[in-house]
């Protein structure tokens, strides 16, 4: 019985270490303290910025860093005119005469619109052999010749795709809409303005609410841009000549995202 007891004793004594120790090392409350640290001012949302510490050389400064987007559009103001003439012969001489006689009428009747050479130009040139594979013979040969046709007035598309027609083209691929080199950057500018009044007016907007003051730009970096895309449409030839190929073109974007910190005191 006595030594039942030690045995007894001894247990205690030794789960009572364990539960001590269990007690000491418990921080209830340690995870929620690491926790605490101060990201985002109240009542700001995650999308409109953050305050945090910018690197500016070998300074860490305290900075409101938000994003800006902007975009701006216009009509497409250029026109690009694809098309071409295919012919096919059992001679490769004849095929190759007879297609460059369709696309020199066709190449005529598009200059006939006051469209000049240089807006004229070869993309591709095919001479292909057409093969009978039952009896591995050749049976003709196809030429293939396609142009684009670089359209600056707008009204002329429907009026080329027309003539061309005409004239001899039946390989009529589609239209491509663009911007001229000075109306693209100027929608590009205009893209990146917006965008960093965006990102001033959200600093604004926290700085006000925190009663801050915005003293300066710690620095401004582009994270997204979107260029315009040109693009595509198709339009088949009109054969009533009292009714043009009617031809709509659509609108071109930019977009761009910039990051901007600003310093505040």
């Amino acid at each position: 019985m006595d030594k039942n007891l030690k045995y007894i004793t001894v247990f205690a004594i030794f789960f009572s270490i364990i539960m001590v120790a269990a007690i000491i090392s418990y921080k209830p409350y340690e995870k929620q303290q690491e926790n605490d640290t101060f990201k985002l001012p109240t009542g700001i949302p995650p999308a409109l910025g953050s305050i945090q510490s910018v690197a500016v050389g070998e300074n860490q400064l305290d900075a409101i860093v938000v994003t800006g987007s902007g975009s701006s559009s216009t009509k497409a103001n250029q026109a690009m005119v694809t098309l071409g003439t295919y012919t096919e012969d059992s001679s490769a001489s004849e095929a190759v005469e007879d297609n460059a006689a369709r696309m020199s009428a066709v190449v005529n009747a598009i200059e006939a619109l006051n469209i000049p050479e240089e807006k004229i130009k070869t993309v591709s040139y095919y001479l292909s052999p057409n093969y009978d594979w039952e009896y591995r013979r050749i049976v003709s040969y196809r030429v293939t010749n396609t142009i684009q046709v670089e359209i600056d007035d707008l009204d002329l598309i429907g009026k080329v795709i027309d003539e061309a027609s005409k004239a001899g083209a039946n390989d009529i691929q589609g239209i491509s809409f663009g911007l001229t080199d000075e109306i693209a950057e100027e929608l590009q500018s205009e893209a990146y303005v917006n965008a960093l009044n965006e990102a001033k007016r959200k600093a604004d907007l926290i700085a006000e609410t925190l009663e801050l003051q915005t003293t300066g730009v710690l620095s401004v970096s582009e994270s997204v841009y979107y260029p315009y895309t040109p693009f595509r449409g198709y339009a088949e030839a009109a054969t009533d000549t009292t009714a043009p190929t009617p031809i709509i073109e659509g609108s071109l974007s930019v977009s761009v995202s910039v990051q901007v910190a600003f310093s505040f005191q």
